[in-house]
């Protein structure tokens, strides 16, 4: 891991930022051929919102895990995102991974997506019969968050039993003091770049705002819907300062849940874990454990 800081740290920050910009909606999404070769995936609409379940078997699942896909809130999901899911559906039993297709900044900022979401929600989960879990990775963690945070002080979702975060943004504003001492450590993000992509999805509403920053969101409704909280952060990550107060923040709550702190670990550590990184993958075997 640590030879692959080197190597990546020089164009890290290319890898994550925006190819294109998106326009308004939920981007259709191609469905790479080989997900199609070894899965079933069905690609349907529900509130406007481009949905794509991978199973095993075409067979109806009692269980769900819908994917928000990390991307600065500007990209669709990637190729790793779309190996991640399909190991998930491959690896647990009786469980449909639907990948969401949210709307993307700068064309669809937050004030535009979020209301645009909560429709899904209540048409998704609230009224389900399934075993829900949201998971995300980064900006999509970051949506899942501010998404069931929002929809559940509005109206109750029993279907909702887990929301799983790695590598969360949970604070868009970005001046947590410890930041710029794990800057010089990420190879990945810095904090200049993290604040560009909060800027796109914030537009006009504050960096602060709870409905788009979770760290100042009243996470008491989570343990008030018995809703369990599990998150992987990684030492050598801008985000994970803030990350950590999020985690505090639900402890304080009495929030369930569990979270992974591994040292020395870049953003997003887990999605590598089909190059064979030791630590990528004993990290995804911890996430499938708590999936299950």
């Amino acid at each position: 891991m640590a030879f692959l800081h080197t190597l990546i740290r020089p164009f890290g920050e290319y890898l994550v930022k925006p190819k294109k910009t998106f326009p308004p909606g939920s981007p259709r999404l191609s469905v790479p051929r080989k997900v199609r070769r070894i899965l079933s995936v069905h690609e349907h609409q529900v509130e406007d919102l481009w949905i794509y379940d991978i199973a095993a078997t075409p067979k109806q699942t009692s269980r769900r895990i819908y994917y928000f896909a990390g991307g600065g809130w500007q990209m669709p999901p990637s190729s790793q995102h779309w190996k991640t899911c399909s190991e998930l559906a491959r690896s647990l039993p009786n469980t449909t991974v639907s990948i969401v297709s949210y709307p993307l900044a700068p064309h669809s900022s937050a004030a535009i997506a979020i209301p645009h979401l909560l429709r899904w929600f209540h048409t998704a989960i609230t009224t389900s019969n399934e075993h829900i879990t949201l998971m995300g990775d980064s900006a999509g963690a970051n949506v899942i968050l501010s998404l069931a945070i929002s929809a559940l002080q509005m109206a109750s979702a029993p279907a909702l039993k887990k929301i799983v975060v790695v590598s969360p943004a949970v604070d868009l504003s970005n001046t947590n003091p410890s930041q710029p001492s794990v800057e010089k450590y990420d190879p990945i993000l810095n904090i200049r770049f993290v604040n560009s992509t909060g800027k796109a999805w914030a537009s006009d509403w504050d960096r602060k705002d709870p409905r788009i920053s979770p760290l100042y969101a009243d996470v008491s409704v989570l343990h008030r819907e018995n809703v369990h909280v599990y998150g992987i952060t990684g030492g050598y990550d801008v985000l994970t300062p803030d990350a950590l107060l999020f985690r505090d923040r639900l402890e304080e709550e009495r929030v369930p849940g569990e979270w992974l702190e591994w040292g020395k670990q870049m953003h997003c550590f887990p999605l590598a874990f089909m190059y064979g990184l030791p630590e990528s993958k004993d990290s995804f075997r911890w996430l499938l454990d708590k999936l299950s």
